[in-house]
């Protein structure tokens, strides 16, 4: 059977359909779950899945902080579903606002309690919205949606106005899953310190990016190098 993936969708997320095509091509059975009308009242359990996806966009309209309304339902609405998920290990992706929400949980880098967040995505460096095509290596790690590409490069899209990733001094780099192809400004595009682009937790089944591989998926666009991602993401549970 294909792998039952929960897309979360909340008002303001607007990269949805793209990512549930990624896994549609990528042999998975991506399911549109809202978080309000399915998960928060009820209709629906977080953890009835085999992987979570949280896309990117302006959930909620990025009030407060990006991705920090969202996080606050999962942290208490949904607090007991979330830590039940992360005991499972079922293997969750967050790509830029969903990489935001998952460090605002708490998931990621992970060593903190859920809701007690250690980590932020903070305003990019050059205090604008950056939107442009990257290059970022896959460094060696334990993450399951890398498995066997470390050494690569992928050349895909960002977006985002919120992506320098600050992590606590005691931070373990081996838990860095991709870095930007030089560390200055405008190859990382939001000054990253060390040009960290994503990271994984200490599991490996829980992984955030700022960039968007499911918009770097089809053989027309510049590059379809993102597409691997959720190929091996969803290899790895078969």
């Amino acid at each position: 059977m294909k792998p039952k993936v929960k897309v979360l969708y909340a008002p303001g997320n607007n990269c949805h359909h793209e990512l549930i095509q990624a896994f549609k091509m990528a042999g998975a059975d991506p399911q549109l779950t809202l978080l309000t009308a399915d998960l928060l009242s009820g209709r629906q359990s977080l953890t009835d899945c085999d992987m979570i996806a949280i896309p990117g966009g302006f959930s909620f309209g990025d009030h407060v902080a990006a991705g920090r309304l969202f996080a606050l339902e999962l942290n208490t609405r949904l607090a007991d579903q979330l830590k039940e998920a992360r005991e499972r290990h079922i293997p969750m992706i967050g790509i830029c606002n969903g990489f935001q929400i998952l460090v605002n949980t708490g998931l990621l880098p992970g060593s903190a309690e859920i809701g007690h967040p250690d980590g932020l995505l903070d305003r990019n460096a050059s205090a604008i919205f950056e939107s442009r095509w990257v290059d970022m290596r896959i460094e060696r790690s334990n993450c399951i949606w890398t498995q066997g590409m470390a050494g690569e490069t992928m050349h895909i899209p960002m977006a985002h106005g919120e992506g320098r990733l600050l992590l606590p001094e005691d931070y373990d780099d081996s838990l860095t899953v991709f870095s930007y192809v030089g560390e200055e400004y405008p190859a990382n595009p939001n000054g990253s310190p060390s040009g960290r682009a994503g990271i994984t937790d200490s599991t490996g089944h829980i992984l955030g990016l700022m960039p968007h591989p499911e918009r770097a998926i089809y053989d027309w666009s510049p590059s379809n190098e993102g597409l691997r991602l959720f190929e091996t993401g969803v290899k790895a549970i078969r």
